[in-house]
């Protein structure tokens, strides 16, 4: 029979064990914010679809400016509902106003969790807010970027930008633009944009 004591320090072994474990297979989450950018200026776009791992996503609409613009500004900013594991990959779906094309994209963000772990140390919240900023232009160029900004600090310095992935380009998908017609032409009316039409 076990002395009590040994018993005692095997199943704190064993608990210790279970807790590790549990903790190893949990992935790290992350609280931060979702801002995307369009263009370059005169090409605006409309995002359909942007998801993350295939698993959560977050409305965009219409983007119109900002795409051309480094280290990229958080443009259209959504506050995610509650913190995510680092994205591994990104799936999007895009049309160009200016050249009435649809664009799909299916984008590895590679080594995010160990880039994610490092800028978290080197930016601790809450004296730094973090954005995931995504761009999509209307030449079918998308790009990820990280930010990091100083929320306590008078000037912008201090602030970190890095590129995830800088340039890759999206696919020409099926699609039917008769559906952004009359978004289409607002743009040709205000001067945004020449008609694609002609």
């Amino acid at each position: 029979m076990l002395k009590p004591w040994r018993y005692v320090f095997r199943l704190g072994l064993l608990a210790l064990l279970l807790v590790l474990t549990a903790c190893e297979a949990e992935p790290q989450r992350y609280e931060f914010a979702l801002g995307a950018n369009g263009g370059p200026t005169g090409w605006p776009v409309w995002v359909e679809e942007l998801t993350f791992d295939h698993t959560w996503s977050s409305p965009m609409g219409n983007l119109g400016g900002g795409f051309d613009i480094r280290p990229p500004r958080s443009g259209s900013a959504n506050i995610l509902a509650h913190p995510v594991p680092a994205p591994k990959s990104m799936q999007a779906r895009w049309f160009s106003y200016r050249t009435q094309t649809f664009y799909e994209i299916d984008l590895e963000l590679p080594d995010t969790e160990a880039l994610l772990r490092q800028w978290y140390r080197e930016y601790p919240p809450p004296k730094y807010e973090h954005d995931l900023l995504v761009g999509f232009s209307g030449k079918g160029e998308v790009y990820v970027w990280w930010q990091a900004w100083c929320s306590e600090c008078s000037d912008r310095s201090q602030d970190f930008h890095a590129p995830i992935v800088e340039s890759a380009y999206g696919e020409e998908a099926e699609g039917d633009p008769v559906r952004y017609r009359n978004r289409t032409q607002e743009y040709i009316d205000e001067g945004v944009m020449p008609s694609p039409w002609q």
